[in-house]
């Protein structure tokens, strides 16, 4: 997760990019927008999926942008003029992306669960007739088509850019093992299909609970935005009206009868009352305020009539800047990161490689590596130590890639920090950044005590 701050120039266009779920992806699509002439500063938040993007005079506009997101292979949901966005097209996106995890994920879930519990029984006590046909046809919608079909496309379109990311790595672990299974309808081997569609099932899984997790920390912020006030009513030639709070202007003077929330932070002009801050500073008593003391917006005016004068609205008032502390905390970065960054972005050409040195130490040294098969088949049914080399060579290459996966190092740390801060936030504390997260502070003894 990655929020950095430096100064901008021209204008700034916002992406929401929902599939970017770790450093990995937001690393891949910071490179591939860097490639493009007339790019300032690029910021990415895996927190709420935003990608912001400074470019200078002539710089590419928001379709270029747009293209080079998709050419790397993440889907763009919408872009914006960061200054236009107001929050609603990130929830739309978030909601769309997580429904569609959802729906991937049973539909792919369902036909994986048939074939467990087909294999289970075929592979220890009972054989199952047509027992291969069965599961390639079962796999085949999970692994190519509403299932494993966007990976797939995201899978090639990265490759085309030069980069790597996780969709790779489950292609490879998915679609080659289906396709070797087919060879067992004419040579006997051990079926592979099996084992792509369960990867792509727990590919699948993951990127539903990660959505999920994104979802419930995005909402402790959203709530924060439904304590401020909706309406206002202020004083205009003589007479009181009421308006949306969005259309306030600095110096407009606010009408608050008992009871009424504080609309934006402002300057009393007139009357005394009491105002509960206990949103903004955790007090719990109620705060006297009369002429010439400030009010937060969103506190509440408890007894009195009070005249206030507004003098900061929209982002710029108390509630504002919290969000968007805490919006920054969610994208802030810890010292582990860095290390995650480091090893995430060379994670997947590494695999590759090491998949390929199994596959070579098979096919040369196959027949004195047989014995760790025949050890291994005395506690493992599935162990055929007499199955061909090459065969081998292929199960092993294979079980590099469905087992390597860089979510561990690229997605639980940001997540954590993202779920620690929603929930902080939730609680009545603000946290302003990842390092007060993770930072311990010594505290020295008191005098006089041992």
């Amino acid at each position: 997760m990655t929020n950095e701050t430096t100064a901008t120039t021209g204008s700034i266009t916002e992406l929401i990019v929902p599939g970017m779920g770790s450093d990995h992806c937001a690393g891949i699509i910071r490179t591939t927008l860097q490639r493009l002439d007339g790019i300032a500063e690029i910021t990415t938040n895996i927190a709420n999926h935003r990608v912001n993007v400074s470019t200078s005079n002539g710089g590419p506009d928001a379709n270029a942008l747009r293209s080079a997101v998709e050419g790397a292979g993440y889907e763009v949901a919408s872009v914006s003029q960061a200054q236009d966005s107001d929050g609603e097209a990130e929830t739309v996106a978030e909601q769309n992306y997580l429904s569609q995890a959802r729906q991937r994920l049973w539909i792919a879930g369902v036909p994986t669960t048939l074939i467990m519990l087909l294999m289970v029984p075929h592979m220890f006590w009972q054989p199952v007739p047509g027992y291969l046909a069965i599961v390639v046809l079962l796999a085949f919608p999970v692994v190519f088509l509403y299932g494993g079909a966007a990976t797939h496309r995201a899978s090639w379109r990265s490759l085309k850019n030069r980069t790597f990311n996780m969709d790779v790595l489950i292609s490879l672990g998915s679609i080659p093992p289906y396709l070797i299974g087919l060879a067992g309808f004419v040579y006997p081997m051990t079926s592979f299909v099996e084992m792509a569609a369960t990867i792509t099932t727990f590919h699948l899984l993951g990127r539903f609970l990660e959505a999920k997790a994104k979802g419930r920390a995005s909402e402790a912020i959203r709530r924060l935005l439904t304590l401020g006030a909706k309406t206002a009513r202020i004083e205009r030639e003589g007479a009181e009206i009421e308006i949306p709070v969005k259309e306030l202007q600095p110096g407009d003077v606010m009408v608050l009868r008992p009871g009424d929330k504080i609309p934006t932070d402002g300057e009393v002009i007139d009357g005394e009352s009491h105002v509960d801050e206990s949103l903004a500073t955790g007090e719990s008593v109620p705060v006297f305020k009369a002429k010439g003391d400030a009010v937060i917006g969103a506190t509440i005016n408890k007894e009195g009539r009070l005249r206030v004068r507004a003098s900061r609205v929209g982002s710029d008032t108390f509630l504002s800047q919290v969000i968007r502390l805490i919006d920054q905390a969610q994208g802030s970065r810890v010292p582990i990161q860095e290390f995650a960054d480091r090893m995430t972005g060379r994670f997947v050409p590494v695999v590759i490689l090491i998949s390929l040195a199994s596959l070579f130490a098979w096919l040369l040294f196959g027949e004195n590596l047989r014995p760790i098969l025949v050890w291994g088949s005395g506690f493992l049914p599935w162990v055929n130590p007499a199955a061909d080399t090459g065969v081998l060579a292929i199960l092993a290459a294979i079980a590099v890639l469905v087992i390597a996966c860089p979510c561990a190092l690229g997605l639980a740390t940001p997540t954590a920090l993202m779920v620690g801060s929603g929930i902080g936030a939730e609680r009545g504390i603000l946290i302003r950044s990842g390092e007060a997260i993770r930072k311990r502070t010594a505290i020295p003894p008191l005098k006089g005590l041992v």
